[in-house]
């Protein structure tokens, strides 16, 4: 107890965006953790897996809320891992909001689908019991800033497998900052998981709360395969596009109505009175006041403002990208306050592999989701990063484009900066096609970093469970690791993954 007390004190953050229900469900997950865990330690003893038996893994994803950037990741997680460790020889079960919205995006992915109710603990409890490798796939894993219980689910997966003495990793995610209470129940309950992130902030990031030894690798997003340009023109002509204007993209969302937070009273009103005003799901609530509204609206009109520029100085025909079911919402709205028609592409009506085609086929992105980043780079787009996090902020420092083609969405005369950073693009064909090239130089690099993680995660189970007969690949060739790579990028690919593997003795 005593070395918990100073593990806390030593603890980075503050509590200043802690609130009474953080309190109450961190508490109720680490005591859950170590009442159900311990107690069920020997039931889990017994389902052990066997030689001779499928190896049962469990990936603990947000999955079915129709979140682009959510769902392509886990897609390619779910790809590599039945290539790298055998179809034949695992049964991958994902945990899912909605099944039936799940079944219609991962029709033909080798998965068994389990539902998770939004008050996760007894779904999970189940299914950590049931499986022998416990993963966390979801990027935005270690962090706050959507709902700490999206992180506290995550962080309850791990402490259950810790308490069971089941293996466990993370699937290259991210971490960011948290407040004291959140750091300490993310190391209180994660020391026993492997670690793989997607940047290296994220490795640092959980280094400075005592969860050091990160491996380092890339977003698995990047090997999603696409729609043809043929299928994205024709897709864009019938919505509106004259086949000629370049098209300039805008992913954009409301940034204002997070986190989302339990909040009892609330429900209890909502209950009583059938008003849902800020309901997410179930005690689940946005936490949107006033002021909060006031702020959307304001980057809102400069969002339009931007878009209607863009228009009226280069001709463009603006397309509105919603990668989550709720930016929608705002993606709408965002148009209404336009002078200029817009397309819109939401990512209720489009998959994953569908919007990553027509994001390829822009001449300028402007994004407020990572996800649209990723999916568009291998189309060599040329992007500004609108953004508050260190996700988009990681990648543009690794490809050297931070400092010149990064704004953080608070920045003060913002559109007067953005009109900036887009007239360098738009009006300088030199520059496109110096920042579309770098793009591409650098693409290497995450397919290779991908393969690496390939080989990370058949370590993990050679280690854990020395028995599993893991299938002989070419462990020197990227593309038995990873589950597609476009051909433009192949040979480059292959060369960057041999000297990687080389730097790391492997």
């Amino acid at each position: 107890m005593i070395d918990s007390l100073r593990k806390f004190r030593e603890m980075p953050g503050d509590y200043k965006t802690a609130n009474f229900f953080d309190f109450v469900y961190s508490g109720l997950t680490v005591g859950l953790v170590y009442t159900l865990g311990k107690g069920a330690k020997l039931l889990a003893a017994n389902k052990k897996w066997k030689p001779g038996e499928k190896l049962q893994v469990l990936f603990l994803a947000y999955s079915g809320a129709r979140n682009t950037g959510a769902e392509v990741r886990v897609a390619e997680c779910l790809r590599q891992t039945n290539q790298i460790l055998g179809a034949d020889n695992i049964e991958i079960n994902m945990m899912t909001l909605d099944v039936a919205e799940a079944e219609q995006y991962f029709k033909g992915y080798k998965v068994n689908l389990r539902h998770l109710n939004s008050v996760f603990f007894g779904d999970v409890f189940k299914q950590v019991l049931r499986n022998h490798l416990i993963v966390l796939v979801e990027g935005s894993c270690w962090k706050e800033n959507f709902a700490s219980a999206l992180l506290l689910y995550f962080l309850y997966g791990a402490g259950l497998a810790r308490q069971m003495g089941k293996a466990s990793f993370s699937y290259a995610v991210d971490a960011g900052k948290m407040n004291k209470i959140n750091n300490y129940v993310s190391w209180l309950l994660s020391r026993d998981t492997k670690l793989i992130t997607r940047s290296a902030p994220a490795s640092q990031v959980l280094a400075d709360i005592s969860l050091p030894g990160a491996i380092q690798r890339v977003d698995t997003a990047w090997s999603m395969p696409t729609e043809t340009p043929a299928w994205a023109d024709a897709k864009l002509k019938e919505l509106g596009w004259n086949g000629k204007k370049k098209l300039a993209g805008l992913a954009f969302q409301n940034y204002f109505w997070w986190p989302i937070i339990p909040n009892f009273p609330a429900y209890l009103k909502t209950l009583v009175t059938g008003d849902k005003t800020n309901q997410y799901k179930l005690v689940y609530y946005y936490d949107y006041d006033a002021e909060d509204k006031k702020k959307y609206e304001a980057f809102r009109d400069e969002c339009a403002a931007y878009m209607d520029w863009q228009a009226e100085t280069y001709g463009v025909q603006p397309v509105i990208v919603a990668m989550e079911a709720l930016d929608e919402v705002a993606c709408r709205d965002l148009i209404s306050c336009m002078k200029h028609p817009a397309i819109l592409i939401s990512c209720n009506e489009y998959v994953g592999t569908q919007i990553g085609a027509i994001l390829r086929r822009l001449s300028i992105l402007t994004t407020t989701r990572y996800h649209a980043m990723v999916l568009s780079m291998p189309g060599c787009v040329p992007f500004i990063g609108l953004s508050r996090d260190e996700r988009i902020m990681g990648v543009m420092k690794e490809i050297g484009e931070h400092e010149q083609y990064y704004v953080d969405y608070q920045t003060p005369e913002l559109l007067t900066v953005l009109k900036d950073k887009t007239t360098a693009i738009l009006n300088n064909a030199k520059e496109a096609k110096r920042y579309a090239e770098n793009i591409r130089a650098n693409l290497p690099y995450y397919y290779s970093q991908m393969a690496m993680l390939g080989l990370d995660i058949r370590d993990l189970v050679k280690q854990k469970f020395p028995e599993f007969p893991l299938p002989a690949i070419d462990e020197n060739n990227v593309e038995s690791l990873v589950p597609f790579i476009p051909a433009e990028h192949l040979a480059a690919a292959k060369k960057r993954f041999l000297q990687i593997k080389a730097e790391e003795g492997r």
